[in-house]
């Protein structure tokens, strides 16, 4: 009996410890973590007082974060990823990759040589198609690249390109400022037959909103200044073709910009920046709607500035947020916009807008606008105050919206002090039944409380759909107009008949001798000047044209 139950035992104990042995699997073992494999990273060549820029990390099998550290701060020093050049030598730049779930920590290095600025050729510069950046610059051994004689330009030098083509890989970007009595010039050899072509760029885009001649200061407190560009042909960049920001005394001069992603010419954040004699061809041309591409001409919180004698045209085909003619906006104070000619344009042709800033003293006189969707318009999209706007002497015609409009939409801020006075404006509301909203030569819309001052008065307002459209602003003075054809409401002293223009269908709005707008402008303000800068009369006419 007592053999039986000891076997039964071992039995039993055997059995337990089988089972024990059978579920004790071992445990899977953690993988040891392997270094990264990281590689391309390599740092351009730069020259003293070159922008500072952002470096771009290597390439990594790992997605840990970098981080960087220059071995030379007298060099280069770096924060986050940007780096700034201090001086001239060479510094090692170490990539360091932190430790991210399989791969350990790694790093990179690279080396950046900074060199000091070459010195220039002092007087003329010269750039050809044929030249090489090791000369010297001179006539007989031009630089290839504008860029290059960007970079050493200094106050008082002349920087002439020979006609050719020229597609810089990067934005041209002037390192050096002028002085008043020694600007520097950068100049086309031949107007018209140096064709900068941003097609091969590799900035001046939406990503970095600059053009493809970028004249920068970083800030207003160092900005570039007395810099002139001249005669210049330029094609397909990738956002806007010159821009002038954080600037000072800048001249953008007998310039043609065609086909450009954003603005043709922008001013931006600058004081006297001057846009004359350009022409500025399918500008805005980014196919996304979302897209905010500025304007054709965009002059944005610049103290002090003219446009004068530019011609806009050629956006029919609205491809984004933007577009508008010529564009004064923001914290813009006094400038002018005169002598423009605006056309063929599906968007509003001059905008004077006061956005989210104050604007104030902005003349806009003697311009032709015609073909576009709407005329000339004065308004605050977001709540800044647009003061002391004259409208004056301008020729608005053939328009299929509004020809001068007082805006009240968006956010309907505040303006004051507003004069529209001795325009002819012409068959506007072009395909728009009397009922229709946007039909008419004038529309006061603006009706924020905070509005004062509007006077409108010796203007043509003529062979609309409708002629005047307004609420009876309690701040507006409507009076001495003449007008021609239906209007919902002519406004005192008016007078209502034909104005007997020259040839009305030829488009030739001067007055016939018949005229009844002759000798016929009364009150204030008056222009002394007319449309064709023709001194007036001391008895002067209604509306753009002197009579002689």
């Amino acid at each position: 009996m007592k053999t039986k139950v000891l076997l039964l035992s071992i039995l039993v104990v055997t059995s337990i410890i089988y089972s024990c042995s059978k579920d004790d699997s071992p445990a899977t073992p953690t993988p040891t973590p392997i270094a990264p494999t990281i590689t391309g990273f390599t740092i351009p060549d730069k020259v003293v007082g070159a922008a500072p820029f952002d470096l771009t990390p290597p390439t990594s099998n790992s997605s840990g974060a970098f981080t960087y550290l220059s071995s030379n701060t007298t060099v280069a020093t770096i924060s986050g990823n940007t780096l700034t050049i201090v001086g001239a030598g060479t510094t090692n730049i170490k990539a360091s990759q932190a430790a991210n779930g399989d791969f350990l920590a790694g790093d990179m290095s690279a080396d950046l040589v900074v060199t000091a600025q070459t010195t220039p050729v002092v007087g003329t510069l010269y750039v050809s198609t044929a030249g090489n950046d090791s000369n010297d610059g001179s006539k007989n051994a031009p630089f290839l690249t504008i860029n290059k004689a960007a970079q050493v330009a200094v106050a008082g030098d002349v920087v002439v390109v020979k006609p050719g083509t020229y597609k810089p890989t990067l934005k041209i970007a002037p390192l050096n400022s002028g002085t008043a009595d020694k600007p520097i010039i950068y100049q086309a050899e031949v107007k018209g037959e140096v064709i900068i072509d941003g097609s091969e760029s590799a900035d001046g885009t939406k990503v970095d909103r600059k053009g493809l001649i970028t004249i920068d200061g970083f800030s207003a407190s160092t900005p570039k200044s007395w810099i002139v560009i001249d005669g210049f042909t330029i094609i397909n960049a990738k956002w806007a073709g010159v821009i002038a920001i954080n600037s000072s005394n800048i001249i953008i001069k007998n310039c043609n910009t065609k086909n450009t992603g954003s603005s043709g010419i922008i001013g931006a954040n600058s004081t006297n920046i001057t846009i004359t004699n350009n022409k500025v061809e399918q500008a805005c041309s980014i196919a996304e709607k979302a897209q905010n591409t500025n304007e054709c001409i965009t002059v944005a919180s610049v103290v002090g500035f003219e446009i004068a004698y530019n011609t806009v045209s050629d956006r029919m085909v609205d491809l984004n947020n933007g577009g508008e003619g010529i564009d004064v906006k923001n914290a813009s104070l006094n400038g002018t916009v005169h002598h423009n000619i605006v056309t063929n344009l599906i968007r509003v042709a001059i905008y004077v807008d006061a956005y989210q800033r104050d604007l104030n003293n902005i003349d806009v006189y003697a311009n032709k606008v015609y073909n576009t969707t709407s005329g000339i318009t004065v308004a605050s999209e977001e709540g800044g105050v647009a003061s002391n706007v004259k409208v004056h002497d301008n020729l608005v015609y053939d328009i299929q919206g509004i020809g001068i409009r007082l805006a009240g939409y968006v956010n309907n801020g505040p303006l004051k002090d507003i004069s529209v006075y001795q325009n002819t404006v012409v068959r506007c509301g072009l395909g728009k039944t009397v009922s229709d909203w946007e039909n008419c030569a004038f529309m006061i819309e603006a009706d924020n409380a905070n509005n004062s001052n509007f006077i409108v008065r010796n203007n043509i307002f003529a062979e609309c759909t409708n002629q005047i459209r307004w609420k009876n602003q309690s701040y507006a003075i409507m009076d001495n107009n003449l007008v021609f054809g239906n209007s919902t409401t002519a406004g005192t002293n008016a007078i209502i008949t034909d104005p007997q223009f020259v040839n009305s269908a030829g488009a030739d709005f001067k007055l016939k001798a018949s005229s009844p707008a002759i000798n016929k402008a009364l009150g204030t303000p008056m222009s002394a000047i007319d449309f064709n800068d023709f001194t007036r009369d001391a008895t002067p006419d209604i509306g753009a044209f002197e009579y002689h």
